[in-house]
């Protein structure tokens, strides 16, 4: 779908797509918000042509950025929807359903975003991937960056698990840690600067989330969800919330199947988050999310005291809600989904079973709504395992201490 730049998911200013502006210029000092990929014309929805087609996230091609010359693939998307009826008859919800994108190449939905990032980053001639992570979208990069044969660097801390750690190694990734969360994130700026490198997730503090071309990427799961039910909607869609990639992401390809007439409807769209972000700034009416103590959540993929606009703005838009679920509840949903429906899900992932549980129990959703749990990534990276390598290299958070530390223990000379 030809591009022709960005544009602010806030204040709508355009911005020409040949360069990174790391969130909106115009509202960096007010409300820091994200920048989404604005079309020449709105995203066509050939559901004939899409039925037709492989399973797949490149089915869709037609509403993704980058043609179907510059796919760079490993079996994304095609993940199945799965009727959790003996959990969904337990909470009363029978209409359950979990959408598992633990079946992805790299086992979460970040697939998605890198798929469709790194073949946006060579189609515009970058030199290399850069990322912010914890693990997922680390792993994601750096497997999608060996498959389209650029290089992949990963910035990130020792706090996270060792076996997240190893699993962004295990693709050839450059892995280094950092002393804090902040420093990626002004390491990865600066880097992309100085570099070129796409800057593949968020970049910036307060955070706005990732490229605007990997959010892309999440739209074809709504796409999804919709075509597995028929060209229906769900009554609500329940996804774990960082940075709100995925939730921005599935709230666009709603939007796209609204605006093309395949749908009559958005879902209402529930984030369910670590700390209570969002859900305070819906309570008090703010414009943007609110900044939360941190607590030491154990749900490490989404524990972020802050929010994102564009997270905010598509529950609103979509009528939906936010749910904060701490760690005892997730811990009792990810028992829940292993033991009861056979699915090992991350920490992080089972948090939607928790609100979903939650909100039933409330009255906000009915024993006959159809209500979607997007399962984001797979219990295997909540396993920690023996591995004998030494410990990744710490590096200092400027571009100066970053080369030595590349150089003297990956050979690579920036």
């Amino acid at each position: 779908m030809p591009v022709s730049g960005y544009r602010c998911v806030r204040c709508g200013a355009r911005y020409p797509a040949d360069r990174d502006y790391f969130g909106c210029p115009a509202c960096e000092t007010e409300v820091p918000a994200n920048l989404e990929m604005d079309y020449a014309a709105p995203p066509p929805c050939p559901k004939a042509d899409w039925e037709g087609r492989r399973p797949g996230l490149w089915r869709y091609v037609e509403a993704l950025p980058v043609d179907g010359r510059g796919w760079v693939g490993l079996g994304e998307g095609g993940t199945p929807l799965l009727e959790c009826r003996r959990l969904g008859d337990e909470i009363g919800l029978p209409g359950l359903m979990a959408k598992n994108e633990a079946q992805n190449p790299t086992w979460s939905f970040k697939d998605r975003l890198a798929s469709v990032a790194v073949a946006w980053a060579r189609a515009n001639g970058r030199a290399g991937i850069a990322v912010s992570s914890s693990g997922n979208a680390g792993a994601a990069a750096a497997a999608y960056a060996a498959r389209a044969g650029l290089p992949c660097l990963v910035l990130t801390t020792r706090a996270f698990p060792g076996t997240m750690q190893r699993f962004m190694r295990s693709f050839g990734a450059m892995v280094v840690a950092l002393p804090t969360a902040p420093d990626r994130w002004t390491l990865n700026r600066a880097l992309a600067q100085a570099w070129g490198w796409l800057p593949m997730s968020n970049a910036i503090d307060p955070p706005v989330g990732g490229h605007p071309a990997g959010v892309e990427g999440c739209k074809t799961i709504a796409y999804e969800i919709a075509q597995d039910l028929g060209w229906r909607v769900p009554d609500a869609v329940l996804v774990p919330v960082a940075y709100g990639d995925a939730l921005y992401g599935i709230y666009r390809g709603f939007r796209d199947l609204v605006a093309a007439g395949v749908v009559d409807r958005l879902p209402r769209l529930v984030a369910v988050e670590a700390y209570p972000s969002l859900t305070r700034a819906l309570s008090r009416g703010t414009d943007g999310p609110v900044t939360v103590e941190a607590s030491g959540s154990r749900a490490h993929s989404i524990a972020t005291p802050r929010g994102t606009y564009q997270a905010l703005r598509a529950v609103r838009e979509s009528g939906g809600t936010a749910v904060r679920v701490g760690d005892a509840e997730a811990l009792q949903a990810q028992r829940a989904l292993r033991e009861r429906e056979g699915l090992l899900v991350e920490l992080s992932a089972a948090v939607p079973l928790a609100a979903a549980r939650a909100l039933a129990a409330s009255g906000a959703l009915r024993p006959e709504d159809r209500v979607v749990m997007v399962i984001t990534s797979s219990g295997l990276k909540d396993l920690e395992v023996t591995d004998p390598d030494d410990e990744i290299p710490l590096a200092e958070p400027t571009l100066g201490g970053l080369a030595r530390v590349l150089e003297e223990r990956y050979g690579y000379a920036a």
